[in-house]
């Protein structure tokens, strides 16, 4: 016989700010995580309601495959490919003239390298004659022995580049090659270094990036070459013709890697976006692969690696720092030139998320700024808080709980603290004994009709933002419960504190 005890009780659980997880199973998991986590961003502290987005510049013709940007020595410039040309994409409004025309690709791989000419953006992108920018004017950079050109490898047939100790290294398209040119050029004779007999699982280079490694030898940099087959070979050195100055320090093998931008500096460390998950160099080197905890995605693993499985031969794939932000983005191009959604870490925590409503075929970062390339037009992010005047769908439930035993609980209300510049009402339930279902008739919000203060009672001295701790009614069943919120809002900045639920045990005699 169960009869209900007639004390309800009363527990305060966290905001989920581990963020997501899919590596625990659904019943062992920690209190402070979430099993969906969807446009709700994991910080130190809460949860809160992620950026906006606002069309930047529009009117390009075609999507929006690369961005580029320029960093001088006065201020930035930010270039968008699409079709067949180039655009300044720098100022907001409708784009102008393109810069560059007549292209093959827009699916460019680029660096930034300062000589005693200037400073460069360089573009590679394995079809199209090489593109450099000189912070004034576009220059064609061809096969050749010119003042611009460059002898030994066509620029038109590099996919890839890298700068690494004063020295531009150029991958070869579908091949085992990587070239080099003299220290502190971008023109001249390139020399051919063949990796083919490192490459035990064969396949090409797709990939070279610099990693600084801190070690008992100190602060050292390092050149790493990353083949499609997941192969990563590590060399130290300066100068890949000398026997005595250029050797191999390691190798290791990964996931198969996502695509040509499959790197990104976090740090020092050197992050690799492959099958296996985001993965810093230097716990691959001291782990197996198979050792999931060691990748930064450890937590949505599993999402990322179906994903891969299933998306990754579609263009899109890309890992950006975003330091401003504190995040990671991690673009998933679902279907490609068409629809994309992001996983996102806190740069501080770890925490993840996932990111829905921004339709990415690109990532770029200019000054403190995010970007994205899409339809037709270049989109700022992770900036007020609505995408282009529309409301932001979020809808996140927590960690399963099981209130301190495994009897059975009638929950009857809960909670949650928030803190907003709007009188807002979530949508919140209790699901139950691991049903996923999320909260239902989440209606838009929009905080735009109130008081420049927020306040029912239109005070000049009420905070902009204010604590709301509405008590709302739910109906749930079961062993463990979980809270569930959704919200729809457009214009109103929210921060999820933590949740109270109340709910009465069960007694069994």
């Amino acid at each position: 016989m169960l009869e209900r005890s007639k004390d309800a009780q009363v527990v305060s659980v966290p905001a989920p700010v581990g963020g997501l997880n899919a590596r625990e199973g659904i019943a062992n998991m920690s209190p402070n995580d979430a099993v969906v986590m969807e446009n709700w961003f994991p910080t130190p502290s809460s949860v809160d309601l992620r950026g906006g987005s606002e069309d930047w510049v529009t009117g390009i013709t075609g999507d929006v495959n690369t961005l580029a940007v320029y960093s001088g020595n006065t201020g930035s410039k930010l270039f968008a490919a699409a079709g067949a040309n180039i655009y300044d994409a720098t100022t907001q409004g409708a784009v102008g003239a393109a810069v560059v025309t007549g292209l093959t690709s827009d699916k460019w791989q680029t660096c930034q390298m300062g000589t005693v000419g200037g400073r460069f953006l360089l573009m590679f992108n394995g079809s199209d004659s090489a593109r450099y920018y000189d912070g004034t004017s576009w220059i064609t950079v061809t096969l050749g022995g010119g003042a611009t050109q460059i002898s030994g490898i066509d620029p038109a047939l590099i996919i890839n580049c890298n700068i690494y100790k004063r020295r531009l290294f150029l991958v070869e398209k579908d091949t085992a090659n990587v070239w080099y040119l003299p220290i502190n050029s971008i023109y001249g004779a390139a020399t051919k270094f063949d990796l083919s007999p490192n490459l035990r699982l064969g396949g090409t280079i797709v990939a070279m990036a610099t990693w600084t490694a801190d070690n008992t030898s100190g602060v050292r940099e390092y050149a790493v070459f990353i083949s499609s087959a997941g192969e990563v070979i590590i060399y130290e050195g300066a100068d890949p013709s000398s026997a005595t100055d250029w050797a191999i320090a390691g190798s290791c093998y990964i996931g198969r890697p996502s695509g040509y931008r499959c790197t990104e500096k976090v740090g020092t460390d050197l992050v690799i976006l492959c099958a296996d998950g985001a993965f810093p160099l230097s716990k691959a080197l001291t782990s197996d692969s198979a050792q999931e905890n060691e990748s930064i995605t450890s937590k949505i693993q599993k999402l990322v690696s179906n994903d891969i499985t299933t998306y990754g031969n579609n263009f899109g794939w890309q890992a950006k720092l975003y330091p401003d932000g504190n995040k990671l983005i991690v673009n998933v191009p679902k279907l490609e030139g068409t629809l994309s959604y992001q996983y996102v870490m806190n740069i501080i925590t770890g925490a993840w998320c996932k990111f829905t409503g921004w339709n990415a075929f690109c990532f770029a970062v200019m000054g403190q700024n995010a970007f994205y390339g899409a339809d037709g037009k270049v989109v700022k992010c992770d900036t007020g808080t609505s995408d282009n005047n529309v409301g932001i769908q979020a809808v996140c439930i927590s960690a399963f709980n099981y209130f301190g035993g495994s009897n059975e609980k009638l929950f009857t209300a809960i909670r949650p603290i928030i803190t907003s510049n709007g009188a807002i009402t979530p949508s919140v339930a209790i699901n139950t004994d691991f049903d996923l279902t999320p909260p239902s008739n989440v209606a838009a919000f929009s905080n735009v009709n109130f008081t420049p203060w927020y306040s029912p009672w239109y005070s000049p001295w009420s905070s902009s933002n204010q604590t709301r701790k509405d008590w709302q009614s739910v109906n749930g069943y079961g062993f463990t419960g979980a809270v569930a919120m959704a919200v729809n809002s457009k214009n109103a900045v929210i921060s999820w504190q933590s949740t109270d639920v109340v709910f009465k045990v069960g007694q069994t005699f």
